[in-house]
């Protein structure tokens, strides 16, 4: 009894001392400079779907205004953010006419971002259909194995030239 109560005891002080945990990835956001053809990009050719758009080109909120941000669903998720209606979600944000984003971006340039590229998970089965499909839109694919994650990916550009992988396990 006493070595039970020890053991819950160390557990409770290690589990009150652990840094708190991040749980996955909320958003990731790329700075845009053509928002319509990206947007396009990302939803009839990658998949992905809707959420929401807002127009800012300043402080307030355009309701009839042209779209300066896009949020795209990337995956539903049982988080407590994700069940509040916040899936993890790929948004595109203009960086010339955002209130958020003008003259914080120059553009792409691969030598100054710290991005190398973005990875999206996809299923084993539908690999192939991607293949299938980024091909007939005129996009360039590499391939790779990855052994050691019993994964295999694609990688490719969007519009802009952002490095896009679809990577799935490979047993």
């Amino acid at each position: 009894m006493i070595e039970h109560i020890t053991r819950s005891t160390t557990l409770i002080e290690h589990t009150m001392n652990q840094s708190p945990s991040i749980i996955g990835i909320s958003e990731i956001v790329l700075s845009v400079a053509d928002l319509p053809t990206m947007r396009s990009f990302y939803i009839e050719t990658m998949g992905f779907k809707l959420h929401s758009e807002l127009s800012m080109e300043t402080l307030t909120v355009d309701v009839s205004g042209e779209p300066t941000i896009t949020f795209l669903v990337v995956s539903e998720i049982d988080t407590p953010l994700g069940r509040t209606s916040h899936p993890q979600m790929l948004v595109l944000i203009d960086y010339l006419r955002h209130v958020h984003a003008k003259a914080r971006f120059i553009g792409h340039d691969i030598r100054q971002s710290t991005l190398n590229h973005i990875a999206f998970e996809i299923l084993p089965e539908n690999y192939d259909a991607f293949v299938r499909k980024l091909t007939s839109h005129g996009i360039e694919l590499s391939h790779t194995f990855f052994p050691d994650l019993h994964a295999r990916a694609m990688f490719l550009k969007d519009p802009e030239g952002n490095v896009v992988e679809l990577i799935c396990h490979h047993p």
